[in-house]
């Protein structure tokens, strides 16, 4: 019994790979964003829970319920005083930060001139005494702020993506944003990506959304 097999001709199997390719060109771009972003989210993580740790070692160290009496009083002294790892003092502003950053809208913002350095691990960190009044909480005020750029010099350079600030409190704990956790995510949202926002939220968010970047 004859049996007729018919095979595919070659100009089948070229529009076969011509259309597995362009769903392959169109799927890559996402993955690798998100993958990206998946990578930024974890470095914010590692980089706030240090810090918590360092916090709360100093305030061990010292025999101490607040910063005001630790190292954290000294901005020179908290970054190089064998708390962190440093791999740069920054003495050249251009080899630890951008020399501008965006916004994820529009407008853009400069790096701040807090005592900045770079760590062994590429994160570039500052930090400054920062009080921020409009925060009431007496029992337990805002005392300075954070400013890391999660890859250095290297791209994207936007806050909300590599970019991103903090405060932390007298006691040690990592400040929510504004402080005023009734804020919802939209509205920090909003904050973050405007020309005139807060660049302390957009942290929150991602640590509100267990540590995924998701606008």
């Amino acid at each position: 019994m004859f049996i007729n097999k018919k095979a595919f001709t070659l100009s089948e199997l070229l529009i076969a790979l011509a259309i597995v390719g362009a769903i392959a060109a169109l799927a890559i771009p996402s993955v690798s964003e998100d993958m990206n972003r998946k990578v930024l989210a974890n470095q914010l993580k590692n980089i706030s829970l240090t810090i918590q740790n360092v916090a709360g070692d100093q305030l061990v160290k010292h025999a101490t319920h607040s910063l005001e009496n630790t190292d954290f009083a000294k901005p020179s002294e908290l970054l190089d005083g064998g708390n962190f790892a440093i791999a740069d003092h920054c003495t050249v502003r251009s080899n630890c930060v951008a020399s501008s950053y965006k916004r994820l809208t529009s407008g853009t913002l400069t790096f701040p001139e807090y005592t900045t350095r770079k760590l062994k691990n590429g994160v570039t960190i500052a930090y400054e005494l920062s009080s921020n009044t409009s925060i009431a909480d007496a029992e337990d005020k805002p005392y300075g702020i954070f400013y890391v750029d999660l890859n250095g010099i290297d791209k994207p350079n936007i806050l909300g993506r590599d970019l991103f600030a903090f405060r932390i409190s007298t006691k040690g704990r990592i400040f929510d944003g504004t402080g005023n956790n009734k804020l919802s995510d939209n509205d920090l949202i909003k904050y973050c990506k405007e020309n005139t926002g807060y660049t302390t939220t957009c942290y929150s968010v991602i640590e509100r959304n267990n540590w995924k970047i998701t606008y």
